[in-house]
């Protein structure tokens, strides 16, 4: 009987957990929020602590709420699923794009940031990749790509776009391209020139991952253009998910985006960036 009693009190437990406003069963001070803390200026590793135009909107959201905030360091192919369920925590902030089907699984807060795809590559394959495109800018068009071995951090929009194109009826399929999957951006660096060609990933960390490296370069991703049509960039835009029902929440995370606005946005992006 006590043990039957033990399990009913457990599975209550749980239950209440995966229900209530709260970032963790028992924890109704704390947001726990997920992040991927290797995708600077929006969440990196500084001093040993996480940081980061993420954190600074989250620590706000917190404020708002009365709540502290804590954050996990996970695989960024994490969480998205581990919000949806609920259970270790209702919100992710990692620089995440809105997708189909990501809403399937979470609510997303208005969006706050956009950001164009970068492709990294060896300064010594410059005339491999680069073109002058419709903006008169110097770009890589995914053409340039076929036959190549493209890292992508895995679970990421440059993830999904390279999928497409990829995919039957895409840019570079059946060209021999391939991707090369990492968990970390700074394995996926590290790796061009070795078992992979290029690194696509978003602007602001393609061009914090290249400081300092003198053998590598990047520039934008493009959409080459069909007849009369200008060539289009790649983007992506940002925002942050929470479990699906989590209104108190969510609500709070657009009041701040709104408070900030684009430029205060802009502000912790250049304050992050060392501007």
């Amino acid at each position: 009987m006590k043990i039957k009693k033990a399990i009913a009190v457990t599975l209550a437990a749980v239950a209440a957990c995966a229900t209530m406003g709260m970032a963790a069963c028992g924890a109704d001070d704390t947001l726990i929020v997920y992040t991927e803390a290797g995708f600077a200026p929006f969440e990196y590793i500084s001093g040993g602590k996480i940081v980061g135009v993420d954190v600074d909107i989250m620590n706000l959201v917190g404020e708002k709420l009365g709540k502290k905030v804590k954050f996990e360091n996970v695989g960024f192919d994490t969480i998205v699923d581990t919000v949806s369920a609920g259970k270790l925590c209702n919100v992710g902030a990692a620089g995440i794009s809105v997708t189909e089907e990501r809403k399937q699984k979470v609510d997303f807060s208005n969006e706050y940031y956009t950001a164009a795809l970068y492709v990294i590559y060896e300064k010594d394959d410059a005339s491999i990749y680069e073109s002058t495109t419709t903006d008169d800018v110097t770009g890589v068009y995914w053409d340039s790509l076929a036959g190549k071995k493209i890292a992508v951090q895995n679970g990421t929009t440059a993830d999904l776009f390279l999928g497409d194109e990829l995919g039957e009826g895409g840019t570079i399929y059946e060209t021999g391209a391939a991707k090369v999957g990492f968990d970390a951006l700074a394995m996926a660096v590290a790796d061009i020139g070795l078992d992979s060609n290029v690194l696509i990933i978003d602007e602001l960390p393609a061009k914090k991952l290249i400081e300092g490296k003198n053998n590598l370069t990047c520039a934008p991703l493009y959409y080459q253009g069909g007849e009369g049509k200008a060539d289009e960039a790649a983007v992506d835009t940002y925002a942050i998910c929470v479990t699906k029902g989590q209104t108190e929440l969510l609500n709070a995370i657009n009041e701040v985006l709104a408070e900030l606005g684009k430029a205060g946005i802009q502000a912790l992006v250049d304050k992050h960036l060392g501007l």
